[in-house]
């Protein structure tokens, strides 16, 4: 894992030379291609041959670091011993001394390379023939620098391979795990049935259960087994599942329970409001509910219980509030019931159930065990983390960097794996347009245990993930230590050679700092802190940081385009906070290397010809944005284009869209009505499109849907606000390829929907028929839907009953249905005996 820096150098050259980096070609005189080839052989021979000898030191080396780390936390480890090696075959201060050479190698190296491509670019604007004279002599001279390090590893004694990681981490966990006792069962079921107990039939008064991990006990998945209860969710009026995590922040809790418990028509209007405004309508909400709010992974937060009591009433109905407690030291705050306080050499007997004091609430601990309770944070996330230590040096190189990268997001926040394709690409890490090879690495990760699933997309693709807090702070500790990347929150100093930075807090006070001689190729700020950015700052930042490749502000807000910005010109991504914007600056368009431009928050009304330059661009991310028309004699296209959101239906042409031959996913929003003609009759023009939403704007909507051309390559639309008159069925179920179809707010008005056509809808899996607030009948013709899997009708208070042709689906599986009247139920209860086959959600629950 030390060498990484020389590996990730090594496919860069790769691509250097297979012209996939730089927008312009290079000089006949620079003949640059001949030494980037023998660059890369000397560097691949180190990479791979030679400093494969000596995979063990490194890793040696490696435990001893983060040995360290547990020593200052005055963390007693019983394997102090088990990286300590009885035979001194080669000198680690020569091992480590040629690493720092590599490293240091690489750093100058990648500093000449971009100083270079920066001038090529900038003399189509002026001459500057002497500083890029003086950048291809340092690039001739790196050829000798590398020579010397591979003569000087040549000469090393052999290394040592006795140091096994898979080995010494099975042996680890072992010593760890050692003495530990395991969970009663007998103990275990009675623990159950009384929390089930308190849980349904406990007192009337809002009842509070922290749960603690003990040996052999999982309190998530216990909690997740209760959650997921049918007969929890026919109690309860409303749930809640949020993840707390090491990094606490209450507004995002608020967030998301808000987006739990509310309808979707409240969230949207209460969401970006007043923080105190939310507590309030939060707390005014759930008045008169009864409800169920797991609270995950809770660290040593105590601030969690007085921003608890602010937005959670107890109305004497039986609500409750389950808090999965990672860290024991959060219960320091309460008594046990004889007035002792709760300390980490505790020891709780009475249990596994244990009646806690606190002045609001009535509360309990659900635990199992005899020992005191530090002792099970050594014995569960102690062994946790260095397991996935073990875990990650183990990963495939490729693997290994995209799974260390994950910790540039904070532990638990959700990430959309869009953003987390687009970056690993633009880091390097996968080859250009790899969003396939990303996913399948993404998948192996959550495999393996690194990241879970948070949200899935209609069609069961992953939609967004997140990164529990034991594997955040495993991945961590193995970037901090070998200078993978440098948090500034964390360390004031940045690590020699490290290239990438985030900020998690202080983004405003980064901003001013000085750091001009770092080489920074990535800036990350994933924090939600919508703090204003002052321009001057941001000029100062671009002008130092020259050399970026990704950047990301995050949330942080623009009140103007920054100026200087255009100055980055190895840009690959950028997202930025502009909700001010609506003219794109012509110089944002030079940055031709650029393939991912997010900027959500800007709702473009107009773009320069000059944005058809950009051929490296693959993906556009605004709220809304117009494309001009293409320069008249210009026969170039957007090629390498496959993501497209918004685009403003002004722009749905058959010039425009004819010049976006790759375009996979598309979400026009605008006026529909207005653009009926224009965007119907050119989608047809768009051979590779897979993915359409269509979101109308406009009132009243006059939009036809008979009208429109789709492609016959749609596997996936949405349809929002289109007000359709027109049954939109026997339109959408010719289409040979669509297997999802989401009908969703006011997209139809009327009261029936007919899919009569023999072998309609082909390959469709999932149907979502929202906000259809009138329909009353639904008919199939025989055949149709032949593949359905899952569907989904909120609300159906009008519709009498399913067509009979649904359960001869033999695919069909999943229903969820709101609101459903009398009549409807009724006929369910047919059904009701095969949960075998059906899997039949009714909401609210319990009705």
């Amino acid at each position: 894992m030390l060498e990484f820096h020389l590996r990730l150098f090594c496919e860069r050259l790769k691509r250097l030379l297979a012209g996939e980096e730089g927008t312009l070609p290079l000089p006949d005189s620079t003949n640059l291609t001949p030494l980037f080839q023998n660059l890369l052989t000397e560097s691949e021979i180190i990479a791979t041959t030679l400093l494969g000898n000596y995979e063990a030191d490194m890793a040696r080396h490696l435990f001893q670091l983060i040995r360290e780390k547990f020593d200052n936390l005055n963390i007693p480890l019983p394997f102090l011993h088990l990286e300590e090696s009885d035979e001194e075959d080669v000198e680690t201060a020569d091992i480590l001394q040629i690493l720092e050479d590599i490293n240091h190698f690489v750093h100058e190296s990648e500093e000449a390379i971009d100083a270079f491509f920066i001038n090529i670019m900038q003399q189509q604007n002026r001459e500057n023939e002497s500083e890029s004279s003086a950048n291809m002599a340092l690039l001739v001279g790196l050829h000798s620098k590398i020579i010397d390090i591979r003569n000087r590893m040549q000469q090393l004694p052999p290394g040592d391979n006795g140091f096994d990681i898979s080995e010494k981490s099975n042996e680890i966990i072992r010593l760890l795990n050692e003495g530990q006792p395991r969970l009663d069962i007998s103990e275990f079921e009675r623990g159950r049935e009384k929390f089930f107990d308190l849980l349904i039939e406990g007192p009337s008064g809002l009842a509070v259960v922290a749960i603690l991990d003990s040996s052999g006990f999982d309190k998530t998945v216990f909690a997740a087994d209760t959650y997921n209860n049918n007969h929890v969710k026919f109690y309860f009026d409303c749930l809640a599942w949020v993840r707390v995590s090491i990094a606490y922040d209450f507004g995002k809790i608020l967030d998301d329970i808000i987006k739990s418990v509310m309808p979707p028509s409240r969230v949207s209007v209460i969401i970006g409001e007043d923080y105190q405004l939310k507590k309030s309508v939060l707390r005014d909400y759930l008045t008169n509910k009864k409800y169920f709010i797991v609270l995950d992974d809770v660290f040593d937060h105590s601030e969690i219980w007085d921003d608890l009591e602010e937005v959670l009433p107890d109305n004497q109905n039986g609500s409750r509030v389950l808090i999965l407690v990672t860290d024991p030291d959060l219960l320091a705050s309460l008594e046990m019931e004889n007035g002792e306080k709760i300390r980490g050499d505790s020891v709780l007997f009475g249990g596994p159930l244990i009646r806690l004091k606190h002045e609001a609430w009535q509360f309990f601990i659900l635990h199992y065990g005899s020992m005191p309770l530090e002792n099970y944070v050594q014995g569960e996330a102690i062994p946790t983390i260095l397991s996935r230590i073990c875990s990650v040096l183990e990963l495939p190189f490729h693997l290994k960097i995209c799974c260390i990268y994950l910790c540039v997001f904070r532990p638990g926040i959700e990430i959309s794996t869009r953003q987390l394709y687009h970056l690993w690409v633009a880091e390097g890490f996968i080859p250009y347009n790899g969003e396939e090879t990303a996913e399948h690495y993404l998948k192996e990760l959550i495999h393996r245990g690194f990241i879970k699933v948070s949200k899935r997309r209609a069609g069961g693709t992953i939609k967004a993930c997140y990164v529990p807090s034991f594997e955040w702070a495993s991945l961590f500790l193995v970037a901090k230590k070998t200078g993978f990347v440098w948090m500034h929150d964390v360390e004031e100093e940045p690590p020699a050679n490290v290239k990438r930075c985030f900020i998690v807090n202080d983004l405003i006070d980064f901003f001013p700092l000085e750091y001009s001689d770092m080489y920074l190729q990535s800036f990350l700020n994933p924090s939600s802190e919508s703090d204003h950015l002052n321009p001057k700052d941001c000029e100062n930042f671009f002008e130092r940081f020259k050399y970026l490749q990704v950047l990301n502000m995050g949330s942080a807000v623009l009140d103007q385009y920054p100026p200087g910005l255009e100055n980055l010109y190895l840009l690959k991504y950028l997202k930025l906070n502009i909700p001010s914007l609506k003219c794109l600056p012509s110089l944002l368009c030079t940055l031709l290397n650029l393939e991912t431009l997010e900027m959500p928050s800007s709702y473009i009304d107009q773009s320069p010809e000059d944005i058809w330059m950009m051929q490296k661009l693959m993906h556009l991310n605004f709220g809304s944005i117009t494309l001009p028309a293409p320069p008249k004699n210009y026969s170039s296209s957007l090629k390498n284009l496959i993501f497209i959101s918004a685009l403003n239906p002004s722009s749905c042409t058959p010039d425009i869209l004819g010049r976006l031959p790759s375009v996979q996913t598309l979400r026009i929003s605008g006026d529909l009505s207005y653009y009926q003609s224009g965007v119907s009759k050119s989608l047809c023009e768009l051979h590779k499109l897979e993915c359409l939403k269509l979101v109308n704007e406009s009132k009243p909507s006059r939009m036809v849907l008979s009208e429109y051309q789709f492609p016959p390559s749609l596997t996936h639309l949405s349809l929002s606000n289109t007000e359709l008159k027109e049954d939109p069925m026997p339109t959408l179920e010719k289409l040979p390829h669509l297997q999802v179809l989401k009908l969703k707010q006011n997209s139809y008005f009327g009261r029936k929907l007919a899919c009569v056509g023999s072998g309609g809808f082909p390959e469709l899996k999932v149907l979502h028929l929202k906000s259809m607030y009138w329909l009353d009948e639904w008919t199939m013709g025989a055949g149709a839907m032949p593949k359905l899997e899952s569907l989904i009708v909120n609300p159906c208070a009008y519709l009498r009953k399913l067509p009979e042709e649904l359960w001869c689906i033999e695919s069909l599986r999943k229903l969820d249905l709101h609101w459903p009247q009398t009549q409807l139920r009724q006929g369910l209860r047919t059904f009701e005996d095969m949960e075998w086959r059906y899997d039949i959600q009714l909401y609210p629950y319990g009705i």
